[in-house]
């Protein structure tokens, strides 16, 4: 065996005889009688490199290239593969077609982002990793990628086959990332982002700062559907938003395993399914963009209940106080759910009352207070204000409030604050009408 670890240095170099042209021992001993001498612990090392040269040869062949093409440079190998989604391609009910021609210029009031942007500034992003609770000791073997471009939707997937091929493949998608504008992911400003970036630091490639130009959808996915969904996840919206069912998918969270059994087997099978799968959430994603966007434009025309409500709450937000009472009124008119339309009844009213005063809210808290089993005390607490000091009606302003107190006793003892309230405004009303009473 070699003695240390300079004279595997010495075998192992370029300059060494092992790797000569011409592969001869010129520079082995010689003896008195002019026959060479053989260095018997070298040749056995040489050996050893030799078969695992060929070891290794063996296993970059075993690792496959996944139907894509093994990308090799000077920094190693790694693989890359592209799929496009052409005009003529849907996902669930979302043609493609209309996404590639999709204008975002004015988008950014419901984006959140800082700036507006076209299609072509747009990379989605997805990660699978060998871990699902990220940390500094997790990786992204795979890095799926996918933008618009003449083709088509393009998925440029990234795949390290083993841990040396980490840095060749995070230099490419570096160099990918800095072509656009906007980053779009589904849960990545948790997950998939900073464990990228984390690696791409580690990496001593640098970072790229997403803060005001990140769109994650699932933020977005909560706002509009998170009453009417059990999970926000990816695949629940795929089936009940985009109406696309995957078939022969695998759970995320075997992923890692099957990735760890890849590295031990050389099996291609299973990886090809964790391929497939990245692929679908990078298509999902865009398709969810574009029907997102769609229900933001027109949100009467298409969204449903669920829909109006998250879109009308975003609609104040931005000061677009017309579109949003548009939107719960188009709510209350289709609901069939009591709690949807109690609670768009009331943000409603709390648009009349702020906006064009509080007169033209009070059939709205009327109707809530009237209904059958109502339990609500805001409506009868607005109302009486409304009696007492613009109507001077100062009667139904106190039989507003008695009503408000017998639903106050119903609650816990929480409420107890209220009921003092409600208590010191039914005093005043009493003593206002007692001078009413007493002035005529």
């Amino acid at each position: 065996m070699i003695r240390n670890l300079k004279s595997k240095l010495k075998v192992m170099s370029s300059s060494s005889p092992l790797h000569s042209q011409n592969n001869e021992l010129t520079s082995s001993p010689i003896n008195e009688s002019g026959s060479t001498l053989l260095d018997t612990e070298n040749l056995e090392y040489i050996e050893v490199v030799r078969r695992g040269s060929i070891s290794h040869a063996n296993d970059m062949r075993a690792r496959g290239d996944f139907g894509g093409k093994v990308i090799e440079g000077p920094d190693g190998a790694f693989v890359r593969k592209r799929t496009i989604y052409g005009e003529d391609s849907t996902y669930g009910k979302i043609e493609f077609s209309r996404l590639f021609a999709s204008d975002y210029t004015n988008s950014n009031w419901w984006t959140r982002l800082d700036k507006n942007f076209n299609i072509q500034d747009i990379v989605f992003l997805d990660t699978e990793t060998t871990g699902l609770a990220g940390g500094t000791g997790t990786y992204a073997f795979l890095i799926g990628l996918g933008y618009i471009d003449d083709q088509g939707l393009v998925v440029e997937q990234y795949l390290m086959r083993d841990f040396d091929e980490e840095y060749p493949m995070l230099k490419a998608v570096m160099e990918t990332l800095k072509k656009f504008r906007v980053l779009i992911t589904f849960n990545g400003k948790s997950f998939d982002w900073p464990l990228l970036e984390s690696r791409l630091i580690y990496s001593r490639l640098g970072t790229i700062h997403w803060e005001d130009t990140h769109l994650d959808l699932l933020h977005l996915s909560r706002r509009l559907w998170r009453k009417r969904l059990e999970s926000c996840s990816l695949s629940c919206i795929e089936k009940n938003i985009l109406s696309h069912i995957r078939k022969d998918d695998i759970p995320g969270s075997l992923i890692p395993d099957i990735y760890f059994e890849y590295l031990e087997s050389r099996d291609i099978d299973m990886m090809n399914r964790v391929m497939l799968h990245n692929q679908w959430d990078i298509a999902a994603m865009a398709a969810l963009l574009l029907h997102v966007k769609n229900l933001y434009e027109d949100p009467v025309g298409r969204g449903d209940a669920y829909e109006l409500l998250g879109i009308a709450r975003e609609l104040e937000r931005n000061q677009r106080i017309e579109d949003a009472a548009s939107c719960y009124q188009r709510c209350i008119h289709i609901s069939n759910k009591h709690s949807l339309t109690i609670e768009a009844k009331k943000r409603l009213a709390y648009l009349k009352k702020r906006y064009e005063g509080p007169k033209e809210a009070m059939n709205i808290w009327a109707d809530l207070a009237n209904e059958d089993g109502n339990l609500l005390i805001f409506p009868l607490i607005e109302m009486a204000k409304y009696l007492e000091h613009g109507k001077k009606d100062f009667q139904k302003a106190l039989t507003y409030t008695e009503r408000a107190i017998l639903l106050a006793d119903t609650r816990s003892k929480d409420s107890s604050k209220l009921k003092e309230e409600l208590l010191h405004r039914r005093r005043r009303l009493i003593r206002k009408l007692g001078r009413n009473i007493k002035s005529i």
